[in-house]
This record gives structure tokens, C-alpha cells and sequence, in this order.
């Protein structure tokens, strides 16, 4: 292929990628009568994720804390512009039962590292252990998954989102509360 297809395609690809990724998070933070977060999927699908050292961590030994997920990759523009707003979301609840997990997508861990270190983000970075359930990541990043204490996902995001927002901290502090 011709180098200047090359760039045309990759250009659209990006371009593709950013528009389908341009959701708010308001529109999934539904509540139900009670007023709680609703329970999209409990299916417990489990994910094994494996740090720098090669250590597991999978979604079954984070019950009794809240998890959030955001699958994300280094070439992903959507995925970096919501990196400042998921490190003030982590540094607003560091000190309550909530964990995070930096999956990147291409199994990039010294490159997902570098690029944590270099932009000063304390986000742990993760690559996945194995496949991951269509139910968790479909076929865009980034892609936010979160779940409740029990090992319930109580929200799924598709595309970037502002996570330092006050419906987000709401959100969260409603699932804490679970």
C-alpha cells in the first residue's frame, strides 16, 4: 500500500474513532426508584489482568471494593484527552474503597508505563491476562467498566468521558454506598 494511503487510512480510522467516542457520562448514570445505580449486567464474568511484574489481579479478588476499568490505548486520542479527569476521579476517592485498573488494549505495558510516568498520573497501568468478555469490552476504547462491591457491573461507558464531574462523584459515591 502506498504511503499516502497509509496516512488517509489511518486519518480516517482516528477520525472514526473520536466521533464514536464523544459520549457523556449523564447518559448512562441512570438510577433506579431507589436511587441507586442499576445493575446493567451481574453475569460476574471474571477478568484476569497482569501488572508489570507479571502479577494477577482479577475482578473476583477485588470484590468487597469498588473497581473501575477503563480499557484505553496509547495511540488513542479520545482515550488520553479522559487521563487528566480519571486521575482526579482516582486522587478524590484514593482514600475510600474504590480500585483502579489501566487496561491497555495492546498489551503496551512499557509504553502504557512511559506514558503514565512522563504525563505524572499515579494510574496503574494493567494488560489483560487472557480474552476479555465481549460483556466488558466490545470494540472501542475507551471503554470505562464499573463495578460494585458484590462483583456487580453497575456501568459500562462507551467513548471519553469527563470523569471529574460531580454526576460522576455522585455516581460513584451511590455505588460505595451498595
Amino acid at each position: 500500500m502506498k504511503p499516502i494511503f497509509k496516512s488517509v487510512k489511518k486519518a480516517i480510522a482516528l477520525g472514526v474513532i473520536a466521533l464514536m467516542s464523544t459520549h457523556s457520562f449523564t447518559s448512562y448514570a441512570a438510577t433506579t426508584a431507589e436511587g441507586n445505580p442499576p445493575t446493567i449486567n451481574s453475569s460476574k464474568v471474571d477478568a484476569v489482568f497482569l501488572d508489570g511484574n507479571g502479577k494477577k489481579v482479577s475482578l473476583s479478588s477485588l470484590q468487597g471494593k469498588v473497581v473501575f476499568v477503563n480499557f484505553w490505548a496509547t495511540w488513542c486520542p479520545p482515550c488520553i484527552k479522559e487521563m487528566p479527569s480519571i486521575q482526579a476521579l482516582k486522587d478524590k476517592f484514593a482514600k475510600k474503597d474504590v480500585v483502579f485498573l489501566m487496561v491497555d488494549v495492546d498489551s503496551q505495558y512499557a509504553k502504557s508505563k512511559a506514558f503514565m510516568d512522563k504525563k505524572r498520573y499515579t494510574l496503574p497501568v494493567y494488560i489483560p491476562g487472557g480474552n476479555i468478555s465481549e460483556h466488558y469490552l466490545g470494540t472501542s476504547v475507551p471503554t470505562t467498566i464499573i463495578f460494585d462491591k458484590k462483583g456487580n457491573l453497575v456501568q459500562r461507558i462507551v467513548g471519553g468521558v469527563d470523569y471529574d464531574s460531580p454526576e460522576v462523584e455522585k455516581f460513584m459515591n451511590q455505588v460505595l454506598a451498595l
